[in-house]
C-alpha cells in the first residue's frame, strides 16, 4: 500500500527530500516533542498515576510489593489489585536511575516517543506517506489529549504506540514469516495480559477487523495465535497470583472497576466527547470521505473505503469496547490512533482545496492544543513551589519514616523525603472516600497516621474519616487573594 507522490519514473520521493521542508518540518517536529515532554514533567500527579507507580516504586524502596494507593488493597497485604507489568517495569526504572517525578515521567514519555517512532516508521515503509501527512500525524500524537493525554495524564496508556505498532508489523509487513509471526501474535497476547486488561479488549477487535480487512488464512491464524496467547497470559497470571495468595484481591479489584454504574463511565452521546479533540477527528473523517466521493466523480471506489472505516471506528469502537469493558475518556487513544491509520490510507484522495481544508482545520486543532498546554505552564510551575513549601512545613513538625495522609500532586515529593504516604479517592458528599473504609485503611493504620495534609475544603471530612484529635500547624495560601484556596497541614494531638 504506498500513497506517496510518484515521481515520473513511478518511484517515490525520499521524505523530506527537499531541504526547506526539511527545516520546516524539524521545527514543527522538535516544538511538539519538547512541548509535549516539558508538560508531561511539570504535571502534578493524580490518582491513577499513583496507582501505577506506587506498587513499584515501594518494591524498589523497601524490597516488599505493598501500596497505600489502592481502595481495593489494604497496604498491610501484598498488592495484588491491578496487572503486574507496569508496577515491576517501574521498580525496575526507580532501582536504576533513583525515584522521583522526574524520573517517572521520563519512564512514561520514553514509552510512548518509542511507540510513536514506530508506529510511523511502520506508516513510513508500508504507506510512504507525503512529508505533510508524516509531520501531522507525528504532531497530532504528541499533543491532541485523545492521544497525548497517555503521557500529560501518567497512565498506562503511554503503551498504546508501542504495542499497536508490535500488532501492525506482524500483521501487516512486507517481509512475511509465519512462524515468527505467529509467535509475536502469541507474544504480545501474553505480554498486554500483564500490563491492562483493556488492552485485551482493544486487541482482539483489532485483530478481528484485520481479517474483515483482509480476510486470508494468515490474518485467521494471527488472531487465532494472539488468542492463545492472551488465554496463557491469563493462565500465567492466575497461577503467580494464586500462589501468592492473591488473585481474589486481583478479581474483586478489577469487577468493582469494571462495573457499568460506575459515575466516570459516559454513556449514550457522552462517549463521543470524551476527549476534547475527537469532534475534530470526525469532521477531518467527513471532509475525507467528501473529498474521496467528488475525486471518484460520486462512484463508489475503493477510496471511499479508508475514510469510512474512519467514521465507523468514531461511532462503533467505544461501543464495542464498552461491552467487552468500560470505555471512558482516557481510552480515547482506541478511536484516535485507528482513525489516524486510516487518515492515511485513504490520504490520496485529499486534492486541491480539499487537502488544503484538512490541513488548516488539523493545524488550527493542533495550534489551540498547543496555546492550552502553554497557558498552563505558568500555573503548574507555581503548583509545584506550592507543594515544595508543604513539604519544608512538614519536615519542621513530622520526622522521616511517619506515615502521613495527603493528597495525589504530593505524592513523590513526601515519598522521595521518607514518608509514607496515603492518598484517597477524592471528597464526595463530605466523605474522604478511601480514608473510611477499613479494608483500604485499617483502624490500627490509620491511628499510625501523624500528619495530614489536605485543602481547606477538604479538611473537616478528611480528619473526620481518619479520626482522633488534630491540631493545625501551618497554612500555605493558593494564590495571593482572601478566598483563595489553601493547603492545611495538622498534626495529630
Amino acid at each position: 500500500m504506498n500513497h506517496g507522490e510518484a515521481t515520473d519514473s513511478g518511484a517515490h520521493p525520499p521524505i523530506f527530500s527537499k531541504p526547506y521542508w526539511r527545516n520546516i518540518h524539524s521545527v514543527c517536529l522538535s516544538a511538539a516533542v519538547l512541548l509535549s515532554v516539558f508538560f508531561a514533567i511539570i504535571n502534578p500527579p493524580w490518582c491513577d498515576e499513583v496507582a501505577y507507580v506506587d506498587p513499584g516504586a515501594q518494591l524498589a524502596l523497601t524490597g516488599r510489593m505493598f501500596s497505600t494507593a489502592w481502595v481495593t488493597n489494604s497496604p498491610e497485604s501484598l498488592w495484588g489489585s491491578s496487572n503486574p507489568g507496569l508496577p515491576l517495569l517501574f521498580a525496575g526504572w526507580f532501582k536504576l536511575i533513583g525515584f522521583g517525578q522526574l524520573q517517572a515521567r521520563l519512564l512514561f514519555c520514553s514509552l510512548y516517543l518509542a511507540g510513536v517512532a514506530l508506529f510511523f516508521r511502520w506508516l513510513v515503509r508500508m504507506l510512504n506517506p507525503r512529508p505533510w501527512a508524516l509531520v501531522l500525524g507525528i504532531t497530532s500524537s504528541m499533543l491532541l489529549p485523545s492521544m497525548a493525554n497517555a503521557v500529560f495524564a501518567a497512565r498506562l496508556e503511554a503503551l498504546a504506540f508501542l504495542l499497536f505498532a508490535w500488532f501492525l508489523s506482524y500483521t501487516f509487513n512486507d517481509e512475511r514469516h509465519w512462524t515468527r509471526d505467529l509467535i509475536a501474535a502469541a507474544t504480545l497476547g501474553v505480554g498486554i495480559i500483564f500490563f491492562g486488561l483493556h488492552f485485551a479488549g482493544f486487541f482482539s477487535l483489532a485483530a478481528l477487523l484485520a481479517f474483515v480487512f483482509s480476510p486470508s488464512r494468515r490474518t485467521l491464524f494471527l488472531g487465532l495465535s494472539l488468542a492463545v496467547g492472551l488465554l496463557l497470559g491469563v493462565w500465567i497470571l492466575w497461577a503467580v497470583y494464586t500462589r501468592l495468595g492473591i488473585w481474589d484481591i486481583f478479581l474483586n479489584a478489577r469487577a468493582s472497576h469494571y462495573g457499568r454504574a460506575l459515575p466516570w463511565v459516559p454513556i449514550g452521546w457522552n462517549r463521543y466527547y470524551v476527549s476534547s479533540d475527537l469532534a475534530w477527528l470526525l469532521a477531518l473523517a467527513t471532509l475525507g470521505f467528501f473529498s474521496a466521493m467528488a475525486d471518484s466523480g460520486w462512484r463508489p471506489v475503493r477510496t471511499w473505503t479508508a475514510w469510512l472505516w474512519a467514521i465507523g471506528a468514531f461511532f462503533l469502537v467505544p461501543v464495542a469496547i464498552d461491552l467487552i469493558g468500560i470505555y471512558y475518556a482516557n481510552y480515547s487513544w482506541m478511536v484516535a490512533i485507528p482513525m489516524m491509520l486510516c487518515f492515511y490510507i485513504g490520504s490520496s484522495s485529499l486534492v486541491g482545496w480539499r487537502r488544503a481544508a484538512f490541513i488548516v482545520i488539523l493545524t488550527v486543532e493542533l495550534l489551540l492544543t498547543s496555546w492550552r498546554l502553554i497557558r498552563h505552564i505558568p500555573g503548574k510551575i507555581r503548583e509545584d513551589g506550592w507543594h515544595q513549601q508543604v513539604v519544608a512545613k512538614i519536615a519542621l513538625k513530622t520526622k522521616t519514616g511517619e506515615h502521613v495522609a495527603a493528597d495525589f500532586p504530593l505524592y513523590y515529593k513526601l515519598v522521595g523525603a521518607g514518608y509514607r504516604v496515603f492518598t484517597r479517592t477524592r471528597v464526595d458528599d463530605g466523605v474522604a472516600l478511601g480514608f473510611e473504609q477499613d479494608t483500604f485503611l485499617p483502624v490500627a493504620c490509620r491511628k499510625r497516621i501523624s500528619c495530614v495534609v489536605t485543602l481547606k475544603s477538604e479538611a473537616a471530612p478528611v480528619l473526620s474519616s481518619l479520626g482522633g484529635l488534630w491540631i493545625l500547624s501551618a497554612e500555605i495560601p493558593l494564590g495571593s487573594g482572601q478566598s483563595e484556596q489553601k493547603y492545611q497541614i495538622f498534626q495529630r494531638k
